[in-house]
């Protein structure tokens, strides 16, 4: 359930073995799915439903949003979605269209040209009442006059991968911290909060004499719809090897970072240093937009409360990985965690392996895990429910980032992963068989490579997340009828001690059902997946329920 996908063999010895499964230490799920031990298992439907994909004949319109970012119509009597670029948003009124200047961080508020406030509510500009006229300050807006304000940005100082993808590059960049949660302080009474924008700018209310104990904090938490906290990157503070089981104890804290307010007032230019931990507020980062992302594909939805474990210095039994395990801690209760290693390959500025990990968050969050779970390894087949889950993942972080190259750094050495060209930096690439069927053992980044080309063969990706959700996705058994395994691996990297466990478990041909029958196109499936030579999904007979 994580990154151990990404160890992969040198010189046919493996560099490392990050099994990611804290799955397998889970307590087997009941078939009722009850109780604190079961906590990885999902098999009830979500709350909420999706809009449905419908005919020309039955839009409620000739066009409209589903969601803040995907554009549905109906043109030549077929029905075509589209998503809408990074700075744009779909919007109904004066006419459907995708709007340049309409996205905006979730908080954010604003005035308009008449005095009117807005407040971004689920990506989008929504109108609040006011009973006096809104007054605008840099990424702010109030209900009449605000009193003292402090306006600034906040920005953190960032790595990125060399133009070769060999190594971190060797200078820090400054990038704006959006989405952050930002608080003022006078001794320790809350003035204000926001959430900064997009350009990491902020205006809070602040005492009209700062003392010296007035403060200006900002933390990398994010709110759910509830205005509570929902998602966050804490430092665990345990440092050292620790396993994911352990509880974080009182050292536990969510990432934040504090100047005065009178520091601020005379440079309201708030730098996150990578002395400072900026690392955290680059995993923060990634966190924020796999949220807004999550949201914008599922009506607005909230994911799994989420904390993102990351103290420099700490690393973990499983490598990096994700599980939806209750913990409370840090102050807040969470329904899921992702563990990330603070060691020295510093790949908390890997936004792709990040991003991979909050992958597993959204599958949890909106689909079922097929809970398979073991040692894997680029360019080696594993097992078909791994396999699906570890290429969801995959695929998320390059559709998240609009980029199909992941890339991580492990063992002092750093690799990429080309979707779009089906290559790797470190081994050949294995494709499936059509003579072996459809629950061979596959490459986890050949699920990922049919997922990219099915999604980037449309105008819109939405199709696969609309697949995700599925009542067909989310119910055992699965058609297909794959069981989990467990295994292991030897020091050669060889399967032993394999076991089929009996358990049903989804897969991606069971994924390719759902997408089929959801009405997508055969011939982009057919594309993606090459069954006459590759894998053998036969997209002329889905199983429909």
């Amino acid at each position: 359930m994580g990154r151990g996908v990404w160890v992969w063999c040198w010189a046919l010895v493996a560099l490392a073995l990050a099994g990611c499964d804290p799955g397998a230490e889970l307590t087997p799920c009941a078939a009722d799915c009850e109780g604190a031990a079961c906590a990885a298992c999902v098999t009830s439907l979500p709350e909420e439903t999706l809009r449905p994909a419908l005919a020309c004949d039955q839009l409620p319109a000739p066009s409209r949003c589903l969601g803040p970012r995907v554009l549905e119509r109906c043109e030549g009597g077929a029905v075509h979605r589209e998503d809408c670029a990074e700075d744009t948003t779909c919007v109904e009124s004066p006419e459907v269209a995708c709007v340049t200047g309409t996205a905006c961080v979730d908080g954010v508020s604003r005035c308009t040209e008449s005095r009117a406030l807005q407040v971004c509510t689920n990506g989008r500009w929504v109108a609040r009442g006011c009973d006096v006229g809104c007054n605008a300050a840099p990424g702010r807006g109030f209900c009449g006059a605000p009193g003292p304000t402090l306006s600034g940005t906040v920005r953190y100082a960032r790595r990125f991968p060399d133009a070769e993808f060999r190594a971190w590059a060797l200078d820090v960049e400054p990038v704006p911290a959006r989405g952050f949660l930002i608080v003022s302080f006078q001794g320790t009474k809350v003035l204000d909060s926001q959430v900064t924008d997009d350009a990491g700018h902020f205006t809070l209310k602040v005492s009209s004499s700062p003392g010296e104990d007035d403060r200006v904090v900002v933390y990398a938490a994010g709110r759910g719809r509830d205005g509570a906290v929902a998602y966050a990157v804490a430092d665990p503070g345990l440092p050292g090897a620790q396993s994911v089981s352990t509880v974080p104890g009182d050292a536990a804290r969510i990432w934040s970072w504090s100047r005065t307010t009178r520091e601020l007032s005379g440079q309201p230019l708030f730098t996150l240093t990578e002395s400072e931990g900026s690392g955290a507020a680059a995993v923060f980062d990634v966190l924020g937009t796999a949220w807004r992302r999550m949201r914008e594909r599922y009506n607005g939805r909230d994911g799994l409360p989420v904390v993102a474990w990351l103290g420099f210095a700490t690393t973990w039994s499983c490598g990096a990985c994700f599980a939806p395990w209750p913990v409370t801690a840090a102050g807040r209760s969470w329904a899921s965690q992702v563990w990330l290693p603070g060691d020295s390959d510093a790949a908390w500025w890997s936004d792709a392996m990040v991003m991979h990990e909050l992958g597993h968050w959204v599958m949890a969050s909106q689909g079922t895990s097929p809970e398979e779970g073991g040692p894997h390894y680029v360019g080696v087949p594993t097992f078909p429910g791994q396999a699906w889950s570890e290429g969801w993942a995959t695929w998320f972080s390059a559709d998240a980032r609009r980029s199909p190259r992941y890339f991580d750094r492990q063992g002092g050495t750093m690799f990429w992963v080309d979707l779009s060209a089906r290559a790797s930096s470190v081994s050949a690439w294995m494709r499936p068989r059509a003579e072996a069927g459809l629950l061979q053992p596959v490459d986890e980044n050949e699920v990922a490579a049919i997922l990219y080309r099915a999604a980037t063969g449309t105008s819109s990706s939405q199709p696969l997340y609309d697949a995700l959700s599925a009542p067909a996705m989310n119910r055992s058994p699965w058609a297909r009828g794959y069981t989990r395994h467990t295994w292991r691996r030897d020091e050669k990297g060889a399967l032993t001690d394999v076991v089929d466990t009996g358990r049903p478990s989804p897969c991606l041909a069971d994924f390719l059902d759902a997408l089929m029958c959801q009405g997508f196109p055969s011939t982009l499936v057919d594309a993606a997946t090459e069954p006459a030579t590759a894998f053998p999904y036969p997209s002329h007979e889905p199983l429909c329920p």
